[in-house]
């Protein structure tokens, strides 16, 4: 069984933190300056959110 994390939705990051813990359910990236609920998944599932963000990232230059 794969071990789940919390992930950042927009990035894949495991670097997330609660904005206010007494609201666990906004969060906010460290990598990617999100903030809103996160997700939790797998490492495959954080690596394909992470190559679809660097590609969208690619997109905006």
């Amino acid at each position: 069984m794969m071990k789940m994390h919390k992930i950042c939705p927009r990035c894949g990051s495991r670097n997330v933190d609660w904005i206010i813990p007494q609201n666990w359910s906004q969060c906010i990236c460290r990598d990617c300056d999100y903030t809103g609920p996160i997700i939790e998944g797998n490492d495959e599932l954080a690596q394909e959110i992470r190559e679809a963000y660097v590609e969208s990232l690619k997109d905006d230059e």
